[in-house]
């Protein structure tokens, strides 16, 4: 008798590495989760482990607008997020920032800091349970520009997109570099300056959706794919809608956008989430709607922490508050 058929008869079917959950496409109830300790639209986050990192952000207070240097994290356990704690604090107060991590360090890039002398430069700090070492800058960043930017640790490289404006080279490109070492390279999308798109990165490929190129005429719904290896620009099915200042994440094979508005000025938000299966070559299957948001967001950000999405802050219309939301996306 063949051993595999031994264990079957006997000790019944074997689990294996491959039963992990993965995602399906579906999205779980948005629940509520206890609340940011500070209201923050315009923020950054991240997972590290089973923890959440929430870095930065503003809110309006008194007609006018409050930016913060607290780092908040929350670690989530069986989908139940615990208390938040004041992890750390950014070199000074920012906003529009993009932040990372492999893991183990948690890295800071872009952004409108408080203290010029703080903008334009990649910042890491260890991070264990809950609480963040001193920031320490790696070196320049290879940008001007330092809004509209998003980031990813994949394979050992540090993934940054950032975009720049008609009369500052219209473009949008991708860098990348190694870790730790900064030796930065670069490849260029196809479409030149668009301003707060959605990005998703997996491991092979990194999807550009929707943004805005002219605020008069709003938000784009059309998607790209951008290979990491070759740097090779392919243009996708695209959404139903146009979307800016939303979030949109890869989890398995699938991607998921959530949230954002279709306008750049005086819009609200939408409650929207849509996901799109990745197929063999990157591409992606049609776009379908899945269980809304209880509430519109616009401006907020969106972490993947284990088998669960966690959203932060943002607004209906307008930043901040501090709204917590988690939905199982992984069953």
């Amino acid at each position: 008798m063949r051993a595999s058929w031994f264990f079957t008869l006997v000790f019944g079917t074997v689990a294996c590495a491959d039963s992990a959950p993965r995602a399906t496409g579906e999205v779980g109830p948005w629940t509520a989760a206890a609340p940011l300790p500070t209201a923050r639209a315009n923020h950054c986050s991240t997972a590290v482990g089973d923890w959440v990192v929430v870095v930065g952000g503003n809110h309006s207070e008194m007609g006018g607008f409050v930016t913060t240097d607290e780092i908040h994290a929350a670690k989530l356990v069986d989908g139940v997020l615990g208390e938040w704690t004041l992890a750390g604090k950014t070199p000074s107060a920012v906003t529009e920032c993009a932040a990372t991590s492999d893991g183990e360090k948690l890295y800071l890039l872009g952004g409108i800091y408080e203290e010029d002398a703080d903008r334009g430069k990649l910042w890491a700090a260890s991070f264990e349970d809950g609480v963040l070492g001193n920031f320490a800058s790696l070196g320049d960043l290879p940008m001007t520009s330092p809004t509209s930017i998003e980031a990813s640790v994949r394979g050992g490289q540090l993934l940054l997109t950032d975009t720049h404006i008609p009369t500052d080279g219209d473009m949008t490109r991708t860098m990348k570099t190694s870790l730790p070492s900064l030796s930065w390279t670069e490849a260029r999308w196809d479409f030149g300056f668009r301003a707060q798109a959605q990005y998703a990165f997996t491991d092979d490929n990194i999807y550009a959706i929707g943004g805005y190129r002219d605020p008069s005429q709003g938000t784009l719904p059309g998607v790209s794919i951008q290979s990491i290896s070759t740097g090779e620009v392919r243009s996708l099915a695209p959404l139903p809608v146009a979307v800016g200042f939303g979030e949109a994440v890869a989890v398995d094979d699938w991607i998921f956008v959530v949230g954002g508005r279709s306008q750049v000025f005086n819009a609200p938000g939408s409650s929207d989430v849509y996901a799109a299966q990745i197929l063999a070559d990157g591409s992606l299957e049609t776009w379908e709607p899945r269980g809304g948001l209880p509430m519109a967001r616009t401006n907020h950000e969106l972490a993947l922490v284990g088998d669960y999405l966690v959203l932060t802050g943002g607004a209906a219309m307008g930043p901040g508050d501090a709204t917590v939301l988690i939905s199982q996306v992984r069953p």
